[in-house]
C-alpha cells in the first residue's frame, strides 16, 4: 500500500483540461510523489474523503445541488483542499455553475479577458506575461530564492523581476474571508486584478482558484516560473505553507469597472444633442440615436416612378452599364517561366541482342553450340577439353532456351540432364 497522498482529477463536468490530454506534463511530474487518480463518477462524500486535492480543470458541465453540498462537506467537515481552474469568458464560455460554490468564500471568477496591450515575448495579446503580480509576501520570497528567469529593471520594488505567463485567462473579484495570491499588475489589462483566489477554515480545508487554466498547459509549464508557482501552490494546498495577515497588507487591487457599449456609440453617432435640452431624458440611451439616418428603406419608391409619369419619360428599369477602360499599357503578364521538365532518356535499345531475344529456340541453340565450338578451337591443344563449370553452363544456358527450366529455377546440370533422359525414354512414336 503506497504511502503517497491522492490528488483526484474531475472528468465527469467535460473538464476542457485533462491529464492525458494537454496536463501530460503535470501528470509526470505529480506521479513523484502523489498518487494521480481520475473521477469521471458522480461526486460522493466517500471517494473524497481519501482525497487530498480535487482538481477542477476547466469543467464544462454543470453541477447539481447535491454535488455542491458533497463539495462542501469536503471542504469544511473533511478539511480537504480544491483547486479550481477555469479560462477566459469564466462561466459564460465555460457553461458551468462552479461559482456559485465559490461566492460562498468570497472568491468569483469573472465572464472576462485578461490582455496584454503591446508585444512582449508571445505574440498574441491574450498569451500575457505579468510581471509584479505575486502580490502574497511568503509567495514572492519564495520564487525569489528559485532558479528561475528574473527580469533585472531599475525599479525600486523588486517584485517587478519575477515574470509568469498568464495565457487566455479572465480575473476574478476576491473578498473576505479569501485572499490574492497574483494580480495582473500595473501592465496587463485590466490593471491590478486578482488572478488567484485562496480561502482557508480553521479545520485545514483549502480553496485555490485561477483564472486561467491554460497556465500550466503542456506548452506553458515549461517556463520555469509556472513550474515553480505550480509546485508552490501543491505545497499551499498539501498543508506545507501557512500565512500569516503580513503576507496580505500590501495587496494594490483597482475597482473592477465596466463601461458602455462603446461599439455601438461609435457606429451610431448623433450629429447634435441640441434636442436633449430641457426634455427627459430617456432610460435607454440608445433611443437618443436616429436610427433613420443610416437605414435603407424603399418607402419612397412609389413617389420616385410617380415622378416619371409627371416629367413624361418612359419608366425603365436601370441597367448595369458594362464599363469600358482604355489600357494605355499592355496587359500584366505573370513574372514567371513555366517549368521546365526533363525529358526521360530513351531506352537503351542497343543494350538488347535482337538476335537472342526474336530467332527461335532451334537458332539459339545452334548459336549457343557454335559459341562453344569457337571457344575449344582458340584454347591450346592440350587444353580443348571444356572444364566442368563450362560444361554446367552449356547445359543450363540449353535447358533456358529449350524451356525444360525457368530463369528463376537454378536447377543442377546433372537434373537437368535426369529430366531429358527421362523424356527421350517416355518418348513413343506413333504408329503409322
Amino acid at each position: 500500500m503506497s504511502n503517497k497522498p491522492t490528488i483526484c482529477f474531475d472528468i465527469s463536468k467535460n473538464e476542457r483540461f485533462q491529464i492525458t490530454d494537454n496536463y501530460k506534463m503535470i501528470h509526470r511530474k505529480l506521479k513523484i510523489n502523489w498518487n494521480v487518480e481520475q473521477s469521471d463518477s458522480e461526486l460522493k462524500k466517500e471517494r473524497l474523503s481519501r482525497v487530498k486535492i480535487f482538481v477542477l480543470a476547466g469543467p464544462q458541465d454543470r453541477f447539481t445541488e447535491d454535488e455542491f453540498e458533497v463539495l462542501k462537506h469536503y471542504i469544511e467537515v473533511e478539511g480537504g483542499s480544491m483547486l479550481v481552474l477555469l479560462g477566459e469568458g469564466g462561466e459564460q464560455e465555460f457553461n458551468t455553475n462552479v461559482n456559485f460554490f465559490l461566492e460562498q468564500y468570497g472568491i468569483y471568477i469573472n465572464n472576462d479577458n485578461v490582455v496584454r496591450p503591446h508585444y512582449y515575448k508571445n505574440f498574441h495579446p491574450k498569451e500575457c506575461i505579468v510581471g509584479g503580480g505575486v502580490v502574497c509576501e511568503s509567495m514572492w520570497r519564495h520564487l525569489i530564492k528559485l532558479d528561475i528567469e528574473k527580469v533585472d529593471y531599475d525599479f525600486s520594488d523588486e517584485k517587478y523581476k519575477i515574470h509568469y505567463q498568464y495565457p487566455y485567462g479572465a480575473t476574478l473579484n476576491v473578498s473576505e474571508p479569501a485572499n490574492v495570491l497574483l494580480t495582473t499588475g500595473p501592465v496587463v489589462y485590466p490593471f491590478n486584478r486578482p488572478l488567484a483566489g485562496y480561502y482557508t477554515n480553521g479545520k485545514g480545508g483549502k480553496i485555490l482558484a485561477l483564472g486561467s487554466g491554460y497556465i500550466w498547459h503542456d506548452k506553458y509549464l515549461q517556463d520555469k516560473t509556472n513550474d515553480a508557482i505550480l509546485e508552490y501552490m501543491l505545497q499551499l494546498l498539501g498543508g506545507d505553507i501557512t500565512y500569516t495577515h503580513l503576507d496580505f497588507n500590501d495587496v494594490e487591487l483597482s475597482d473592477n469597472k465596466h463601461f458602455t457599449d462603446l461599439a455601438f456609440l461609435a457606429d451610431m453617432p448623433k450629429a447634435c444633442l441640441i434636442d436633449s435640452i430641457c426634455t427627459e431624458m430617456p432610460a435607454d440611451f440608445k433611443q437618443m440615436f436616429d436610427m433613420t439616418l443610416c437605414s435603407l428603406s424603399n418607402r419612397l419608391l412609389k413617389e420616385v416612378i410617380d415622378t416619371y409619369e409627371h416629367l413624361h419619360v418612359k419608366y425603365e428599369p436601370l441597367r448595369i452599364i458594362k464599363p469600358q477602360f482604355e489600357i494605355p499599357l499592355p496587359t500584366l503578364q505573370l513574372a514567371t517561366f513555366p517549368p521546365i521538365f526533363s525529358e526521360p532518356p530513351a531506352p537503351p535499345l542497343e543494350l538488347y541482342d535482337l538476335d537472342e531475344t526474336f530467332s527461335p529456340a532451334r537458332s539459339q541453340l545452334a548459336h549457343m553450340t557454335g559459341q562453344c565450338l569457337q571457344a575449344l578451337q582458340t584454347k591450346e591443344p592440350s587444353r580443348r577439353a571444356l572444364n566442368q563449370r563450362e560444361l554446367e553452363n552449356y547445359i543450363k544456358e540449353c535447358a533456358r532456351i529449350t524451356a525444360i527450366v525457368t530463369e528463376e529455377q537454378d536447377m543442377p546440370a546433372r537434373e537437368i540432364l535426369n529430366i531429358v533422359a527421362r523424356q527421350i525414354m517416355s518418348y513413343k512414336p506413333y504408329a503409322d
